[in-house]
């Protein structure tokens, strides 16, 4: 028999001592709730349980008066199973979800209030294989800029106590985009302390060229926070720090790095040019349903 669980009301000490911390994806576990109650984010976390088992759960936070759900949910692709948790978030304004391709459920949606929106799209690189298989996958020029990076003698780091280092360039990169979504000093900081979090870097001499805040998920490793250090874009820095990145990963037994999102509307030249770069890498194009209520 299913029932429905909300645990945001747990107290942070009840929930910190469960050792329910082990799904795959991070972007809807328990250490990702946690790290937003800490931050003060209004957050919603349903699980859906039969008996003793817990089948699937869905983590929603909230900004601006909107609901927002990111690559979810976890569990099991049932009809049933997501109409549980759809109806647990029924009373909650504004509703976006953007939902794993074996969660497109459109009739249950459909049936609750969902009507669907934009894709969301993202860049999966495959990082299995020898230095020269990845480097393979890559465009011609893509592939020359880190076989130059290499040769320019970049070291690779995973170091969170470089974070200092690495956020004055990232906020001006942000800032020169005019990103919506910027991460503040602090944020990075608190994020940094959960293990799956790391911070890679380019380190040339005593300075940081290039960074990459990661996170693993499931069996990739997502970059999510990236910049360059202006006086090392010509290296190829921040390839460098891919390059590398996807190597750290497949040592580890991950199949992917995630460039995260791929504009596919209508770009500028500045969107033109990142996803230039992050298509550079090769891999295939990952595609999230989009729904709102």
């Amino acid at each position: 028999m299913l029932h429905v669980r909300n645990a945001v009301e747990e107290p942070l000490g009840n929930i910190a001592g469960t050792g329910r911390n082990a799904s795959d994806d991070f972007h809807q576990d328990w250490e990702r709730l946690l790290f937003l109650r800490r931050q003060g984010v209004a957050v919603r976390f349903t699980e859906v349980w039969e008996d003793t088992r817990c089948l699937a759960t869905m983590l929603l936070e909230e900004a601006d008066g909107s609901w927002f759900m990111w690559k979810g949910p976890t569990g099991v692709p049932d009809p049933e199973v997501l109409s549980r948790l759809l109806t647990d978030i029924a009373r909650l304004p504004r509703v976006t979800l953007v939902l794993q391709p074996a969660w497109t459920l459109p009739g249950v949606l459909a049936e609750h209030g969902f009507r669907p929106g934009p894709e969301f799209t993202t860049l999966l690189v495959d990082a299995t294989g020898t230095d020269e298989q990845i480097l393979a996958r890559m465009r011609p020029s893509t592939r020359g800029r880190v076989r130059r990076a290499l040769r320019h003698g970049f070291t690779f780091t995973d170091d969170p106590g470089l974070l200092d280092r690495f956020h004055p360039f990232y906020t001006a990169a942000m800032q020169n985009a005019d990103s919506p979504d910027f991460a503040p000093l602090e944020y990075l900081r608190d994020l940094l302390e959960l293990e799956r979090v790391h911070l890679f870097g380019a380190v040339y001499g005593t300075e940081m060229a290039a960074g990459s805040v990661c996170l693993v998920n499931g069996d990739a490793m997502e970059s999510r926070y990236v910049a360059t250090n202006p006086a090392y874009r010509s290296q190829a820095a921040l390839n460098f720090v891919h390059f590398q990145t996807m190597k750290w990963a497949a040592e580890r037994g991950l199949r992917h790095l995630d460039l995260s999102g791929i504009d596919t509307g209508e770009t500028s030249e500045k969107t033109r040019l990142i996803n230039r770069f992050k298509l550079g890498f090769g891999g295939s194009e990952f595609r999230y349903a989009t729904y709102s209520r």
